[in-house]
């Protein structure tokens, strides 16, 4: 037995994720945080269709990306209730979303909620990516595994292994008897998903990644960067989604003018630059939580992010501070105002998603 196998085998298998007793119901909180449709504007019988149209070629216009991050294992009925809203909002208003998935989400909706998956699957306006959250060592400044000290064998080894079995978020090492990872997600959806979010950075952690998630089908994978990444670039092999610049829509807690206070600031910086590309970014627990669920059982400190070390007590999440149903409100007005706007302004902006890129790409 190699190195890398002989430390995670024999381990526990993993921890069933959720906390309802319920598995099948939708949280009231989230459903009751919905848009109200007595709020809402008419939508015309072709809202969006031009988005939906297959993107063939870049024209002078800024391209919208909405972008949702899940990772919310702890409230997964919220969760649910909430991606499922946003793809509700989407297919009203035919407008493009990509639902960025971790291992231990994808997971928990399969074990849930199999109509819920099937509608990820199939609704024409969803795309479906990749990234990673704690306690994967190889998620941003969370390497409590020392993967840089490891050969690069064993590094692939470890690595391919985490992408092929379901993490354990008590040990936080790959469970060698559970599916899981990249390849759970894209055998689960039907197709590679398109985007890997690499956030161990530069070195061979990256390079390694790169080289595993491109074996798998990856076409896609993008960074966090104050100088924004035009379109053809590329990083490991794998191109790189574009982004002039990004709107944390999230970040915004008041009711403010869609407009001037949230999009303004990125279409500054934009400038006169076109063809451009804006990429607004929620994550699900924005719209009923205000901090993320599992902060406090892998950090020490969740705000400055100080790394706790392995195992960890995946009970010991609270305090969780939930939204009030004005907070609520508040966040899925933004949210529906965003879609709104761009069904309203399209001589500007046109909504993308990765599929269109991919096309664009020839790939």
């Amino acid at each position: 037995m190699g190195l890398i196998p002989a430390l995670f085998a024999g381990l526990a298998t993993s921890l069933a994720l959720g906390c309802s007793a319920d598995t099948t119901a939708v949280a009231d909180a989230a459903v009751d945080a919905g848009p109200s449709t007595d709020a809402v504007s008419p939508v015309p019988s072709d809202a969006g269709a031009d988005a939906l149209a297959p993107l063939t070629k870049l024209e002078n216009l800024v391209y919208v990306e909405f972008v949702l991050n899940t990772h919310d294992w702890v409230f997964f009925d919220d969760s649910i209730a909430t991606v499922n809203k946003v793809i509700d909002l989407h297919e009203k208003y035919k407008l493009p979303v990509e639902v960025y998935l971790t291992d231990p989400i994808i997971r928990t909706y399969v074990s849930k909620s199999p109509a819920f998956v099937e509608r990820l699957k199939t609704s024409p306006v969803v795309s479906i990516s990749h990234h990673v959250r704690p306690p994967a060592p190889y998620y941003s400044g969370y390497d409590w595994y020392g993967l840089d000290k490891l050969t690069d064998s064993a590094l692939k080894t470890l690595l391919t292994s985490y992408e092929e079995h379901a993490i354990d978020l008590t040990t936080g090492l790959p469970n060698a008897a559970e599916a899981g990872g990249y390849e759970f997600m894209k055998k689960t959806i039907g197709y590679a998903p398109y985007v890997v979010t690499m956030s161990a950075g530069a070195g061979k952690v990256a390079t390694t990644l790169a080289e595993i998630y491109k074996s798998k089908g990856a076409l896609f994978t993008g960074r966090h960067s104050d100088k924004g990444t035009a379109w053809g670039e590329t990083s490991n092999g794998l191109l790189m989604r574009p982004e002039t610049a990004e709107v944390k829509a999230y970040e915004e807690k008041d009711d403010v003018d869609f407009e001037t206070k949230i999009l303004g600031p990125a279409m500054a910086t934009v400038g006169t630059t076109r063809p451009a590309f804006v990429n607004l970014k929620w994550h699900e627990d924005n719209f009923y939580t205000s901090g993320t669920p599992w902060g406090n059982v892998y950090y020490a400190d969740a705000k400055a992010k100080t790394m706790k070390p392995p195992p960890y007590d995946t009970s010991a999440y609270e305090p969780v501070e939930k939204k009030t149903a004005t907070q609520k409100a508040t966040q899925w007005k933004r949210y529906e105002t965003a879609l709104q706007y761009m069904v309203a302004h399209t001589d500007t902006y046109r909504v993308i998603s990765i599929r269109d890129l991919k096309t664009l790409a020839g790939l």
